[in-house]
Order: structure tokens, then sequence, then C-alpha cells
């Protein structure tokens, strides 16, 4: 009794690997199919292979703008040997090896199932003296359904049909299924480029009745490709390698290609568009070209893997893999790289300088503080396309000034660690790492610089009324400014306040206070909210020898409820002999020796004018404020109208750039 290893067909097809991005695979596997039907005939440029396009005729694809209708299937019909005994029993053959040596894996009609309904198979052969006509369907549900086979006229002309019927919507809708007949033609020509640059590809066209087109393939190679075919060959490891480089002027493709072939036919495709430096097209005398490099060789050949879309070639070799594999396809994407740049070195070139005059554009009028990035990172350009947007160029440069930032960290640890004999060994590397260090902390200070002027402008914004309702805005927007409210020192980073604005000794200081009750912030039991307050000059002994306290008012304010010069005596009272509570636990502490410097920001309103003279204030150079000293409280106030900080603070600004 005979046993047979059954398979299931739908469990088969199951398990094929998606190929959505490549939804037309089973219509380029029908014609390379035929184009080896024709070869086995014999005479394979006699050949012709004719692919129809099917479409439902009802009405068009939404959004296409004109009336394409529907794909639902194809029929693709070549002069070949045809469906003979041996071929049908290949056909019945899970994983046939009939084909083998061309490279098939004898699963190629499974994929006709995983993204159409059914196929319907008619062919004429030849048999023995006599032809024959063999016709089927092929479904998951019944795997060969209606055969006959049944001999025909002697003067029938040797044809196969094999139509795929029910495009599957998971794969029509993707957008690898292309809807215009051109753009499939365009496909299957690329598709099967290896034949047409080897001179071996039989008369193929593509129709489309409903469309009313009809297209040869062999001419839009010839006319659109051929002449920009270029051919290298180089050597791996004694294994010789054949690469076509390709400019295609008229493509579908958005992006530069790098394809592995297989027994003349594209398996593995990778996009080399940031390997090359750029995604958009290259320049040549106001022509536009797509760059494809097409890569064949016996070892690519004998490695195709069974589902005929990649190799069994590993990406990388280790131990296990290096003696059957003498070559990774990492080590041949690196050598066609290689060969790529040269082959388009004038192009890559052009399209660099015009990269670097965009980024040094883009720096030297919006981003100085990237400089350095550029002159030291020339990587950056391999990320930036030539038409990159402000945001891409911003992102970009960033990610690199980090790294190098973070590179020039550890190479200074390094070299302190280094145990040199003398200075001179370390001399180069010292040099190296001080100018780049030099120039990223420049960088740095032009990035505060422009964040200073940033902030001055917002103040001076801050200032004017506002439009919407037409009143000026309260000091709260302003007293954040300079120093968040309910904030201390400890809860904020150096450069998250501004207190510059009014002075640049406040920047430096021990503590500081903004809104917070006095009894939350000193031993005093006063629960009053002092704008600021600011303890700086803290000796060993953690005595402030300097306390500032800043008041703000509402810029034009007319309107007070006391005499803000007398509110802030009354801060230096209750501060004075005070204790400051800090978070670390430490205290700092009010003496009798400590000096004070009150501030009272405002517009110099009538009011405010008033409450000056009548306290016998100093009027100060220039008419925008009013100066006093208290010998009692050594205290020294300062009445300063807004205008004269931002004129001030300016001018400062001014000359640190």
């Amino acid at each position: 009794m005979e046993y047979f290893l059954k398979t299931s067909l739908t469990g088969k097809i199951n398990n094929l690997p998606q190929f959505k991005g490549e939804a037309l695979l089973p219509v380029f596997e029908a014609v390379v199919n035929s184009i080896q039907a024709i070869e086995e005939r014999g005479n394979l440029r006699d050949g012709k292979i004719v692919v129809k396009v099917e479409r439902d005729g009802q009405g068009c694809l939404p959004g296409t703008g004109r009336d394409t209708q529907k794909i639902i299937g194809f029929e693709i019909i070549d002069d070949g040997v045809g469906f003979d005994e041996v071929n049908f029993e290949s056909f019945l053959t899970s994983d046939t090896t009939h084909k083998l040596v061309k490279g098939c894996k004898g699963i190629g009609r499974f994929f006709w199932l995983k993204a159409f309904s059914s196929v319907e198979v008619d062919s004429i052969y030849t048999s023995g003296i006599s032809k024959r006509r063999r016709s089927f369907r092929f479904n998951k549900k019944e795997g060969i359904a209606d055969p006959k086979d049944f001999e025909t006229t002697d003067d029938a002309k040797s044809l196969t049909s094999v139509k795929l019927v029910g495009f599957q919507e998971e794969y029509r809708k993707q957008q690898s299924a292309y809807k215009t007949t051109k753009k499939i033609a365009q496909r299957i020509l690329e598709h099967c480029l290896s034949y047409f640059i080897s001179n071996s590809a039989p008369l193929i066209f593509v129709e489309d009745e409903t469309e009313g087109e009809k297209i040869s393939l062999n001419e839009l190679f010839e006319n659109e490709i051929l002449e920009n075919v270029s051919v290298d060959e180089f050597k791996i490891s004694e294994h010789k390698f054949q690469i076509h480089h390709i400019k295609l002027y008229s493509t579908y493709n958005k992006m530069h290609n790098l394809v592995f072939c297989g027994r003349s036919r594209e398996v593995k495709s990778f996009n080399i568009s940031n390997l090359l430096g750029t995604s958009t097209q290259f320049d040549e005398s106001s022509n536009k070209f797509i760059y494809s490099a097409y890569l064949s060789s016996s070892y690519l050949d004998e490695n195709v893997s069974q589902s005929r879309i990649d190799f069994e070639i590993p990406e990388t070799l280790d131990l296990l893999t290096q003696d059957s594999f003498p070559i990774s396809l990492d080590d041949l994407k690196s050598e066609a790289i290689k060969r790529s740049k040269i082959f388009l070195k004038d192009y890559i070139e052009s399209i660099l300088d015009r990269k670097k005059e965009l980024v040094e554009a883009y720096v030297e009028k919006e981003n100085p503080t990237l400089r350095s990035v550029i002159h030291y990172c020339p990587e950056i350009y391999d990320e930036i396309d030539p038409n990159a947007s402000v945001d891409r160029i911003n992102e970009v440069l960033y990610k690199y000034k980090g790294q190098a930032e973070l590179d020039l960290r550890r190479n200074s640890r390094e070299l302190l660690k280094t145990q040199a004999s003398s200075v001179d060994e370390i001399k180069e590397d010292y040099e190296q790492i001080s100018e780049k260090l030099g120039s990223f902390q420049k960088d740095q200070l032009a990035a505060y610089i422009i964040s200073r002027k940033m902030i001055i402008d917002l103040l001076e914004k801050k200032l004017e009324i506002n439009k919407v309702n037409g009143r000026y805005h309260n000091e709260d927007i302003i007293h954040d400014i300079i120093f968040p409210r309910k904030a201390t020192t400890h809860k904020l980073g150096f450069e998250d306040h501004n207190m510059w604005l009014i002075d640049e000794r406040l920047t430096f200081h021990s503590f500081a206070t903004s809104d917070n009750r006095l009894c939350d912030t000193t031993d005093s039991d006063s629960k009053e909210r002092p704008d600021i307050v600011v303890f700086a000059e803290v000796d060993d002994d953690k005595v402030a020898r300097a306390v500032s306290i800043i008041e703000l008012k509402k810029p034009q304010k007319t309107q007070f409820n006391e005499d803000p010069t007398r509110q802030v005596y009354r801060y230096v009272r209750r501060v004075s002999g005070s204790t400051v509570k800090t978070v670390t636990g430490r205290k700092l502490s009010v003496s009798d020796s400590t000096r004070f410097y009150c501030y009272v920001i405002c517009d110099l309103t009538e009011p405010v004018v008033e409450y000056a003279e009548n306290n016998n204030y100093a009027k100060m150079k220039g008419e925008l404020g009013y100066y006093s000293y208290s010998t009692r409280l050594q205290a020294h106030t300062e009445i300063i109208d807004f205008d004269k900080i931002v004129v001030d603070v300016r001018k400062r600004h001014k000359a640190f750039f």
C-alpha cells in the first residue's frame, strides 16, 4: 500500500509572506512564468507575452480625476511551451524542483491565490506530433477544478492564457497596486528589467481595452532606459558581480533603489536614498532622474529563498554562517553603494553643494548658535535634502549638536585619564579638543545672547497695550518673565529666571523667593508677600551681605493703596534680623551689616512722581527714575520706569553682543 504526503492548499497560501508593498507580485510571477515557458520552447526573443488588464466597467475610482475603472483581474497570454504533461505535473506538485535550475522554487502559483480569488488556465501545447488543449480552474477551496485535456487541430498555435480573477480588496487597495495601465506597464518592466538588460526578453505588451491602451515594454525599455544603462563589474571573495547603473527619467518610483536580482528577476530591493544623501531626483541638463542599481551574480542566483522575495544569504556573517556564505548581504550592499557613489559622483557633489548653501544660509540668518555643527559634523548632509524644511534642518542639526557635545565630554575625560610621559604625547589630541570646545562654547554664548534678546523683546511687548481688550497687562505677566511667582531658587534652573533685566548682579545669588509669604521662607511671622526677595553675597558664616527687594506695579498704574516706597521699607524691616529657611536645610542670616537694595519697578505716573518728590528722592539721570538712601535702614531705593529698564538692558545687551 502506497502512502502520499498531503498538503493543505489553504494552509500553504496562508503561510506565505505578505507582499502588500508589492501588490502586483502575482502578476509579475505570471509574466516571469511566461518568459520561462517561451525560453523552454526555445529562442526567447521570438516569443510574445500579452498582459491584459481587466476592469469592472462600473464607473471610476474616486479621487483619480478621470474615468478610471476598478481593476478586477489580469490575463497573461504567452506562446511558450504550455501546460504539457511535464509542466502540468509540476503545477500539481507543491514545491516542485522542475525549474530549480532557473531559480524557481515551485510556489509562484500559490502567490496567485494570495491576492486573487481564483485562476483560470487555458493552454494549447504540443504532445508528440499532435496538439492538445488543457484547461482548468485553480482556487483555494477545490485546488484543481473542472480539468479538461483533449486533442485539438494540428494547426492550432501554442498559446497559454492564465487569468487571475477577483483581485482581493486587501491587495487591490494598496498603493503598490497601480491603477493606470502606464504605471502597471512601467512596474512590470522594472521588475523584469534584468531580462531586458541582458537582451533576453521576449516581446511583452500590456493591453487595456477599457482604457484603449496597448504599451510595448520593449519600446519603453529602448526609448526610455536602454541608453541610460551603464555596466560595472567587481569581485568579492572569488565571486563575480555585475552592477547595472540605470538613470530612470520616466518612472513611478519615488526613491533611489538598489535591486538584488536572482535568476534574471528582481528579488529584493533597498531604498538607498539616505545613503546617497538625497531622496530627491538627480538633475542632468534640466532633466531629472531616479537612480536604480541592479546587482546580479551566480552567487545571488544560487541563494534565492523559497519565497522568491528574499535570499538565504544572511545580513551579516558569524561563526555559524561564514563557512556556508562567504559574503553577507551587508557586504554586497556596502560594495554596491560604493560603486553607486562613484558612478553618481558629479551629481552627489552638486546636490551636496546645494545642501551646504541651504544649511549655511539658515545658520547664518536664523540660528548662528549651530555654526560649529556644520563645521565639525559634515555627516548632517546625509540626512538633509536640498529642499528640506526649516524644522527638518533644526531637527538634524540639534541631533548632531547633542552627539558632538557628548563625544567632546567623553574625549575630554579620556584625555585626562591618559598616562602620558610627556605633554607632547597628548598635544595633538589636546589641541583638537580645545579647538572644538572653543567653537561649541562660542555657539553656546551666541545662543545665550539670542535667548536674552528674545526675552527683552517679550518684556517690551508685554508693556504695550493689549490689542484685544485695549488695556495694559497685569504686573503678574511681567513678574513671571523676571522671576516666576510661587517659586524659589532651588525650584528653578539657572536659566529659568531673568533678574538680569533689572541688574546683572541679581543673576548670581544664593537664594531668592518670589510671591511667597515671608513666614514660609524666613523665621519672620509676617504673612506679607513681597514680589521678589533676593539674598546674595553669602560668606562662610552663612550671612547674606546683600538683600534685594523688588516690587512690581502694573504698567501705567495711577491708583495705589499705599506709597510703594513705604511698602518696600516695611519689607526691609520684616526681613532685617531674620533667618532664611532654604530647602537644603541650611540657614541664611541677615545681620546688622546687611545692605538692602530696593527696586520699585513701575511707570512714572503722576502719583508715583508725587510719592518720590514728597520723600525727597533724587531724580536719576535721564529723568526715568528716582533714587534715595536710608541711613537708618541701610537701604538703597530706586524707583525705575519700565522704559528705563528696557533702554538700559538693551544697551547692556548691545555691549555684551
